[in-house]
């Protein structure tokens, strides 16, 4: 049998519009009625539906994540961010509502406006990204995943590309390495100037740079003729070319199969290193030496700090996961 309304009225002893101003919280009640009140409730075990809870909390336990989906093999990238998202909105008592149109503004703006979400979580993050000020316009409680060139006041989440860098440089510098090869995102991230994409690379360059190494870097499709491509072009301007390294998960066996084609082996002849999860290193022969992408953790931080930020806590203006370097076996001396 299902509780309504009339029955919590009758069993407080009061009207049923005094109910309906408890849960709402649109009129001042006493103390002592609010309390009759929800002991009835609790007696009775009724269960206002989802609109009067989030009246009356002002809360709809609904976080927004926009993420625009890209459909291809960047995809497969992309879900396991979703999933581990899913995972913690769930374990902070959230759900998640995804808005992956293309046109992100508006249907950020929709959301916020009608009221169907606490919060946001900002994917895909551009450098000059327009979704930005506009969650700051709407007021609405957001964390970035990513760097923007102007956060605006958004606390952000994201690898930190500078030490990832660092590491690959410093790996390769000991081993004797000073022509370096960087194979990038594919050149429809760089067109979106897509925050991580272009981060990734300054810091990679300037890494190598800064220690008097020769540097050349080519965006890359994941598809094999954009990997012979690419490869082609890394080579065709830095025929000396003795390392390598990759930041860009889905190209990884594309590229170790077309260095095996052209006679190069790994690491005598080129060493390799990528800048991504480790399950990912470990499925390539030999298995990469690899700066760890913690991408699972990426969207669980960024799930939690949103969950504070919801309830009015305040972040600190950045927090950037640390990279981990693994040597394995795609890394020697300098042939």
């Amino acid at each position: 049998m299902t509780v309504t309304i009339a029955d919590v009225a009758r069993h407080a002893g009061v009207s049923r519009s005094t109910v309906s101003y408890v849960l709402s919280g649109n009129r001042t009640i006493s103390p002592e009625t609010i309390r009759r009140v929800e002991l009835s409730i609790e007696t009775l075990g009724f269960r206002p539906h989802a609109g009067a809870r989030s009246i009356r909390t002002r809360r709809t336990g609904v976080i927004a994540m926009a993420l625009p989906m890209v459909y291809g093999p960047h995809n497969q990238v992309q879900m396991p961010y979703v999933w581990a998202a899913l995972t913690a909105a769930q374990d902070s008592g959230l759900k998640v509502l995804m808005l992956t149109d293309d046109d992100g503004e508006a249907a950020i703006r929709d959301a916020v406006a009608s009221a169907l979400v606490d919060g946001v979580m900002l994917m895909e993050v551009q450098r000059q990204d327009p979704r930005i000020p506009l969650l700051t316009e709407l007021k609405c409680p957001a964390v970035l995943v990513g760097t923007p060139d102007d956060p605006h006041g958004l606390p952000r989440v994201d690898f930190d590309f500078a030490l990832a860098a660092r590491a690959c440089a410093e790996h390769l510098h000991e081993s004797g390495h000073t022509r370096v090869g960087y194979l990038g995102q594919a050149p429809e991230a760089f067109g979106r100037d897509v925050a991580y994409a272009v981060h990734a690379r300054e810091s990679v360059l300037a890494a190598l740079e800064s220690g008097g190494r020769t540097a050349v870097w080519a965006a890359c499709e994941p598809a094999p003729g954009g990997v012979v491509r690419a490869l082609d072009d890394l080579l065709t301007r830095e025929p000396e070319l003795t390392a390598l390294i990759v930041y860009n998960e889905r190209v990884l066996p594309l590229v170790m199969d077309r260095l095996a084609g052209m006679g190069c082996a790994v690491p005598r002849d080129i060493s390799v290193i990528a800048i991504c999860p480790d399950d990912e290193a470990e499925r390539c022969t030999p298995s990469l030496t690899s700066v760890s992408l913690p991408a699972e953790e990426l969207a669980r931080a960024a799930v939690r700090s949103l969950a504070r930020r919801i309830k009015g806590e305040e972040l600190p203006a950045s927090t950037l996961l640390a990279p981990t370097l693994k040597v394995r076996g795609s890394t020697g001396p300098a042939r």
